[in-house]
């Protein structure tokens, strides 16, 4: 079921990083070996999508999700498919009922330089290890901040400009820690319209390519197109009903060519007629837990 039999961590040669943008060509990412059965909670809400899926369920603790791991694996076949080198994590779970396998979470890569994660819920902290046993440790960005910060709050638009989501997920210490850390860059605050819905910026907005995005437009802050498009920036607006499908939630892996889940045949096709090449995969066991191809993937290696 899983891509491919995984790199042993231990035994590679670790990664230098080098990220530059959310556009350029993929060629190396982080992703959680597909697991045999993949579980969910039933009796914890951890966002507003995931809450969402179990406003009808009566059982308690955790349950399977049939489909969910067949579907995992076949993104991974995709990103092989597309030219896509898969680094492994080899993180266990440390709570009953959660299956790891939103990577993108765990760091911040930029340029080349590594800020690990210190994510909103203590059970899942044991995956920022995942990203810190492939990644060179002379990348690796110490800090005695007490921040909060989440990879899927952080659009990294071009070189030199990055929008950092402040919500439930990315607090203003991490955001200042980004500041500090790569002061040749301009970062940009976004407040979401709706907090307790738009919990991740990549759940409101999306990388297509270059000055190229997808976006919700009653959960991102008008001034920020506003700032954006006089930047010569565009946009795809999404369907609203899509939102609970995660159709921002896509991965870039060249300009203007990305993977999308195939739920969300409006926006999708909105994407196509603004010139994007869209690869479809099928995600629907996975979307009701509040991620799809973006969450699903931590780039390393960009072109």
């Amino acid at each position: 079921m899983s891509a491919e039999k995984p790199i042993e961590t231990e035994k590679m040669a670790k990664i230098v990083p080098h990220i530059e943008n959310e556009y350029s060509p993929l060629k190396k990412v982080l992703v959680n070996q597909t697991p045999l059965i993949v579980t969910r909670f039933t009796d914890l809400k951890v966002n507003p999508i995931q809450a969402k899926s179990l406003e009808n369920e009566q059982r308690k603790g955790s349950v399977e999700v049939p489909g969910a791991a067949q579907q995992h694996a076949n993104l991974l076949q995709t990103l092989q498919e597309n030219g896509v080198e898969l680094v492994f994590s080899r993180v266990k779970p440390i709570k009953e009922g959660h299956t790891p396998m939103f990577t993108r979470d765990i760091g911040i890569i930029m340029d080349n330089k590594t800020v690990p994660s210190r994510l909103r819920y203590d059970y899942r902290s044991v995956e920022v290890q995942g990203l810190l046993d492939v990644i060179s440790p002379e990348s690796v960005v110490n800090s005695t901040y007490d921040y909060m910060v989440e990879g899927g709050d952080i659009a990294f638009l071009e070189k030199d400009l990055v929008l950092v989501g402040i919500g439930p997920r990315t607090d203003e210490n991490g955001f200042k820690l980004l500041s500090e850390t790569f002061p040749e860059k301009e970062f940009i605050p976004v407040f979401p319209v709706v907090k307790e819905k738009a919990f991740h910026l990549d759940t409101v907005m999306g990388i297509l390519g270059k000055k190229h995005l997808v976006y919700t437009p009653d959960l991102v802050p008008a001034e920020l197109v506003r700032f954006l498009k006089e930047r010569d920036y565009t946009f795809v607006e999404t369907s609203s009903e899509e939102y609970n499908t995660c159709c921002t939630n896509v991965l870039a892996i060249s300009n203007r060519r990305i993977i999308a889940p195939a739920e969300n045949k409006i926006t999708n096709e909105r994407i196509r007629k603004s010139g994007v090449e869209i690869i479809e995969v099928p995600l629907s066991e996975i979307l009701p837990q509040g991620g799809g191809p973006h969450c699903l993937t931590m780039p390393l290696v960009r072109e």
